[in-house]
């Protein structure tokens, strides 16, 4: 189901373990490696040149478990983040970074935050690209669209300690939406470096291709040549292989028909719960 009542701070014994293991989060550490960071990012806006909208647990946790505990790289990813915000008002300082604004987006149908977790107990997000015409889909809606998705889904404590897998069906894309795509994505190569580069606070674990044509298996494979080793061993390339991913990662009960299962999902369902979590957030002062 989606979200949780497991404390942010006081994990469940079973993601403990995880992030001991994992995440080098140590109980008795915990709070002196929380005030650190406040007291970093305290001293940074009293130069005057950037505000950190949130201080809360649950922001202050989801950095530090993103570097592992390590203080000084989990500011920096901050940093980053308040930063791409400060550059980047068409994406946050408007009427429709709600829910409520990008309901209609997400009803499309190109990007479904899953209930259920994978056989890792990760968080599964889909992304259904032949629903997106990029010729008539404003691009900074889509991103606006994606950023604010990540926002809610990264207020789970089980997704800050287990990272998400993405799984694309590319299977449809034709060749010249394909093509816009990029030049889009180009023509906002800044913001996409910045999203790409570090500055998102989430673990990616795993990437899962299906459906895709033969010249993009191409371009993926030489694409794959020039990613960081820890970067190719997670994206998993299955063309219409759903066999293969339903037995790896996820059973097809737990996944739509479009991408092989037998669930029916309903995007009214995480809208509903995406409101909830942000009310919960308002109502404490909390910007999201």
């Amino acid at each position: 189901m989606y979200g949780s009542d497991i404390d942010v701070v006081e994990l469940t014994p079973e993601l403990l373990k995880v992030a001991r293991e994992e995440l080098n989060e140590v109980p008795e550490n915990r709070a002196k490696a929380m005030e650190e960071l406040r007291g970093m990012m305290r001293e940074e806006e009293k130069k005057g040149e950037l505000k950190f909208h949130r201080y809360d647990d649950s922001y202050i946790l989801r950095f530090l478990r993103n570097k592992k505990f390590e203080v000084g790289r989990a500011f920096q990813t901050v940093l980053k983040w308040a930063t791409f915000r400060k550059e980047h008002p068409e994406l946050y300082n408007h009427e429709r970074y709600s829910m409520e604004g990008v309901a209609d987006i997400y009803r499309k149908g190109f990007m479904l935050a899953m209930e259920d977790e994978d056989m890792n107990g990760r968080s599964v997000m889909l992304m259904d690209l032949k629903k997106v015409d990029f010729h008539t889909m404003d691009f900074i809606d889509f991103i606006r669209t994606s950023m604010y998705l990540l926002e809610i889904m990264l207020e789970d404590p089980r997704l800050q300690v287990k990272g998400a897998v993405y799984i694309e069906d590319i299977g449809g894309v034709s060749f010249k939406n394909l093509m816009f795509m990029f030049k889009t994505m180009n023509k906002h190569k800044k913001m996409m470096k910045t999203i790409s580069k570090d500055a998102l606070p989430m673990r990616i674990a795993g990437i899962y291709v299906m459906n895709q044509p033969f010249y993009l298996s191409v371009m993926l494979k030489f694409g794959k040549a020039f990613l960081k080793k820890k970067m190719k061993e997670r994206i998993h390339v299955y063309g219409k292989h759903w066999d293969k991913l339903h037995d790896r990662l996820m059973p097809k009960e737990s996944l739509p028909p479009s991408f092989g299962g037998t669930k029916m999902v309903d995007p009214e369902a995480f809208i509903e719960y995406a409101k909830g979590v942000e009310a919960k957030l308002l109502a404490k002062g909390i910007e999201i």
